[in-house]
């Protein structure tokens, strides 16, 4: 692994002595191994980071439109460039399948080209008042620095998806990722400060900073006054101590938080499409993603079909090195998720649940390496454990008879982020889909949960977010201007 990782670095032509000299260690789910070492930024490096942010800040935002889209597409370039070796960091460090890792860094490249038309169409608008001679102008303007949180599981797609937005909005921008992906993080930024150097776009030299450090030193980018915008994924409970310190100063935050989510079986569902996307959304990226599929709600009578159907399904998939072409489900995370997922199976158990599969796996004698088999557990009812974020490839199933209970069921959870529907009855995917239907950010018929994290993340109705049609808007603020024209 380690020679695997030398070869990696050396193609992106990373700062060597930077990732082998600190005391913040990065250890590989694959085989449970350190892979890099990085310096921990103290509360003073923190400061200091906000400092230089402010600073360029105040640079970038008179930079042209033109000049923040050439430097965003510089990036995506520059993310083409090396993809084959950024998915093989990704998949060292976090423990993805090869595609799951070439499809964040394409859909981060996607991010790119999207992100790169929006500086020349940050407009505003203008409207008349009650008053004879007068008029109103709306402009938007550049927020300020932007404090960026991201969490393991998607580690790259999350930081360019609000990296690029804040920058072609003229903000500047922090970057505080998980301690679990400190190395992808690395090459990322070092990426995007390549890109700098080659557009003649006069960025500052801190446009783009990252600082790794422990929960109680990033609390001070939601405490400082620096920071004019909090964006958070990860974490309920992260979310309520930094949220809370931005709130207590009146800043603005963007959060991305949960993912309990989860899909309804009706009689009148394709069942064999139904498993298939099931089974695909529970193990996408070993069920750590906020859109991974926890909670299943069945209908009685087709219920027994598509359990033994799910159970086949699950059976089959095969578990193994992210490295082996034939694997569909790599290692979690590391020894705690694995702790979290057994003991969430041993909580289904007892109240009174039967549970098929979940067993740890021994893959290459790494006992520092934690794969398992997704499991399936059939509940009498939607209790503490099922309502519980649990970021596995674990699905809870239960059985329904009225299709509004099951719904009710579903927005009993505020964690849910996406909830799917299988369903050839029209009446049952308009009711799904309507007002009086799932409150999730997403409703999906005839879907599963993967491939929108992008939609989701853009904000949950109780998580705060912004208009995926246009997202800029959290990252600026609006000006409207009085005219005055009477002679």
């Amino acid at each position: 692994m380690h020679l695997r990782i030398a070869e990696i670095v050396n193609r992106l032509k990373l700062d060597t002595d930077y990732i082998s000299s600190g005391n913040c260690v990065d250890f590989s789910p694959v085989n449970g191994k350190e892979i890099a070492s990085f310096p921990f930024h103290d509360s003073e490096q923190v400061l200091k980071a906000v400092e230089r942010s402010v600073h360029a800040y105040e640079e970038w935002r008179y930079v042209s439109p033109d000049g923040r889209a050439a430097l965003i597409r510089a990036f995506g370039e520059e993310l083409r460039a090396n993809a084959d070796d950024l998915a093989q960091l990704i998949v060292v460090e976090t423990g993805k399948i090869r595609e799951d890792a070439l499809t964040e860094i394409r859909k981060s490249i996607d991010v790119c080209n999207y992100v790169s038309g929006l500086p020349q169409r940050l407009t505003g608008v203008s409207a008349p008042t009650e008053s004879s001679n007068l008029s109103l102008l709306e402009t938007w303007l550049p927020i300020g620095p932007v404090a960026i949180i991201t969490s393991f599981n998607l580690p790259l797609r999350v930081w360019t998806m609000h990296a690029m937005l804040a920058l072609a909005c003229g903000n500047s921008v922090v970057w505080r990722p998980s301690r679990k992906t400190v190395l992808t993080a690395f090459a990322a930024n070092s990426l995007l400060r390549r890109a700098m150097a080659k557009v003649d776009s006069d960025c500052p030299e801190y446009l783009s900073q990252f600082v790794v450090c422990g929960h109680e030193d990033a609390v001070i980018l939601a405490d400082n006054p620096g920071i004019a915008l909090l964006c958070a994924t990860g974490s309920p409970a992260m979310a309520r101590t930094m949220v809370g310190k931005t709130g207590m100063r009146m800043g603005r935050s963007l959060v991305a938080l949960g993912g309990n989510n989860s899909a309804i079986i009706t009689p009148d569902a394709d069942i064999d499409l139904a498993v298939r996307h099931l089974v695909k959304s529970t193990i996408v990226d070993c069920g750590q993603r906020c859109t991974s599929l926890q909670r299943l709600f069945c209908h009685s009578s087709v219920y027994d079909e598509v359990i033994e159907k799910l159970k086949r399904g699950l059976e089959l998939i095969y578990v193994n090195s992210p490295f082996e072409r034939r694997t569909e489900i790599g290692p979690l995370i590391d020894k705690e998720a694995y702790d979290n997922m057994r003991l969430a199976l041993e909580g289904a158990e007892n109240e009174g649940g039967k549970v098929f599969g979940g067993q740890r796996l021994m893959i290459g004698n790494y006992d520092n390496a934690y794969y398992v088999h997704p499991a399936l557990a059939e509940m009498p009812e939607q209790t503490g454990t099922v309502k519980t974020e649990l970021l596995a490839p674990v699905l809870f199933a239960m059985k329904y008879d009225d299709l509004s209970e099951a719904i009710k069921k579903i927005n009993d959870v505020p964690q849910s982020l996406i909830s799917c529907i299988f369903s050839n009855n029209v009446k049952e995917t308009g009711y799904f889909s309507s007002i009086r239907g799932v409150m999730s950010n997403v409703a999906t018929v005839n879907a599963g949960s993967v491939g929108y994290d992008l939609v989701a993340m853009f904000g949950n109705r109780r998580n705060g977010g912004s208009s995926a049609a246009e997202p800029w808007r959290s990252y600026m603020q609006s000006k409207t201007c009085l005219v005055n024209y009477n002679f």
